[in-house]
């Protein structure tokens, strides 16, 4: 043993194995650099999400913050409820304007000396007892106008308390047609659940 030592055997076994084992050493560093070459789009996609989805989570707050303070002009609530209260009776005046045909023809019709004509209204006067045409789309917009405060005050309404208001609009633009009284009667009956609407927030 000590022969071969000298002799030089021993060293070049020791070099070959040291050879051996760097050459594994390369083989497996070249593996682990073909697989990091070959998941980089993963790993990049994956670094990527939180950062794409903080820029779209805070976009859309920052655009929806900015839209809250555009429509609502950073109004207090009461005097959000005071404009409410001023298109409710931008309401009931044009519910009451509508029926000004109706008496100008009931006038007539008491002055006239037949009788006949204070017993059958005519068409017109019938058809006048509803909201016309150009009368129901300022109506509706009153309407619009009432029930976009309603539901977008901040702080919110009480829901149950919209929903009733809500209810009562709906019956007042029922499909068949209600009189203009009736309507009336029921915008006095949304008049009545508007004014509990400060004390209820």
């Amino acid at each position: 043993a000590l022969r071969g030592f000298f002799r030089g055997r021993m060293l070049r076994l020791l070099l070959i194995q040291v050879q051996q084992l760097k050459a594994g050493l390369l083989k497996a560093m070249d593996s682990i650099d073909d697989l990091v070459d070959s998941n980089r789009l993963n790993v990049q996609l994956l670094a990527s999400i939180p950062a794409v989805l903080i820029v779209y989570f805070g976009t859309k707050l920052f655009f929806q913050s900015l839209f809250s303070l555009r429509t609502r002009e950073l109004k207090f609530m009461p005097q959000v409820h005071s404009e409410m209260n001023e298109y409710l009776n931008k309401m009931d005046r044009c519910l009451l304007l509508a029926n000004h045909e109706t008496d100008r023809i009931a006038i007539q019709t008491a002055d006239a000396d037949i009788p006949e004509k204070r017993s059958q209204p005519s068409l017109n006067a019938t058809a006048s007892l509803f909201l016309q045409k150009h009368d129901l789309g300022e109506f509706m917009l009153f309407v619009h106008s009432y029930l976009y405060l309603l539901d977008y005050g901040s702080p919110p309404f009480p829901s149950r308390a919209c929903d009733s208001i809500h209810a009562s609009f709906q019956d007042m633009l029922l499909q068949g047609g209600l009189s203009t009284k009736r309507q009336l009667d029921l915008l006095t009956l949304v008049k009545s659940k508007h004014m509990a609407l400060l004390k209820s927030i």
